[in-house]
């Protein structure tokens, strides 16, 4: 019984949980001291590593302040920097700017690029002196008192220049080169004009001018100035005709004094001294003016001159109406 005693005792000595002051107290018994709290003169403690002092000054603002101004930067820090980019760019301009004044100012003063020659060409009713003058230069001239754009644009105002060229020849050189108008006819519509090769009138007729060639009449003044698609229209046939009568080779055998436009728009000429009346109806006109020159052949050949010549027949076309003059 006593052994049975002795075996219950000891298994509920196993099986009692150790209470915290038992485990304590049973430390301080053995001398050790408990987990996680060392003694103090443990080396364990004097070398624990504590933190680094931190170098950032603390902020004494609270972090909405703080926020702000982080915010207030990022916003104008683009706009600075370009500011910044513009006044750098604007001081640039600024310098080559005056190195542009001080280069132009010496250029056009000096003596170096004084014009010593000036070439003309093509001209042929307007003088070398006039071409001079109107371009607005002379020899001593700076050879950059203007550009050629300018001096070309000045000769064009003269009404018998149709264009012209300007080259500046550096160092002291200028070169032009004109096309005069080619006068074709003479407009009668109160007062004469010259019309151009190019049907366009460029001049009213001078004392000096040509006279000697064909008077374009019967043109309805109020129309012409006004419409510009009839002015263009009569211009071009009066032009084309002039060309084909010199195709023809009737130009200095027939030469002619007057071209009426007739109300239907047809041409009506008058030809030679004697005034010869040729109904040339409406164009192409060639192929009749040929036709004429056959007709004018033959007459000569009888010894006859014609009157009248109608070459419009519209129902007959390879017909010609001739009427002849008889001597008084």
């Amino acid at each position: 019984m006593s052994r049975n005693n002795t075996r219950s005792a000891r298994a509920k000595h196993k099986t009692s949980p150790r209470t915290p002051r038992n485990r304590a107290s049973g430390n301080r018994a053995s001398g050790n001291p408990a987990p996680g709290n060392p003694a103090p003169g443990n080396p364990a403690r004097r070398n624990r590593r504590r933190p680094a002092p931190s170098t950032e000054p603390e902020s004494s603002l609270p972090d909405d302040v703080s926020r702000s101004r982080t915010n207030f930067w990022q916003r104008v820090k683009r706009p600075l920097l370009l500011a910044f980019k513009i006044a750098a760019v604007g001081l640039v301009a600024a310098g080559a700017w005056g190195g542009y004044r001080l280069l132009e100012r010496y250029v056009t003063t000096a003596p170096a690029f004084a014009i010593k020659l000036i070439e003309i060409s093509g001209d042929d009713r307007v003088s070398q002196a006039m071409v001079r003058r109107t371009a607005g230069i002379e020899v001593g001239h700076n050879v950059f008192v203007a550009s050629e754009h300018v001096l070309r644009r000045r000769l064009l105002r003269h009404p018998w220049i149709a264009e012209a060229r300007v080259y500046r020849r550096l160092p002291d050189k200028i070169s032009i080169e004109i096309e005069e108008h080619r006068a074709v006819a003479m407009l009668a519509m109160e007062g004469l004009y010259l019309v151009g090769s190019e049907a366009t009138v460029f001049k009213p007729v001078e004392a000096e001018d040509p006279h000697d060639l064909p008077v374009v009449t019967g043109v309805d003044r109020a129309r012409f100035t006004r419409n510009r698609a009839y002015r263009t229209s009569m211009l071009l046939k009066i032009v084309a005709l002039m060309h084909d009568y010199r195709s023809a080779g009737l130009w200095r055998r027939e030469p002619i004094s007057e071209i009426h436009v007739e109300d239907d728009k047809s041409l009506t000429l008058y030809v030679n001294e004697d005034a010869m009346r040729v109904g040339l109806g409406k164009g192409p006109y060639l192929a009749k003016l040929r036709k004429l020159r056959r007709v004018l052949d033959r007459l000569k050949e009888d010894h006859a001159r014609a009157e009248y010549v109608h070459l419009d027949n519209l129902r007959r076309p390879d017909r010609v109406t001739v009427r002849l003059k008889h001597d008084e």
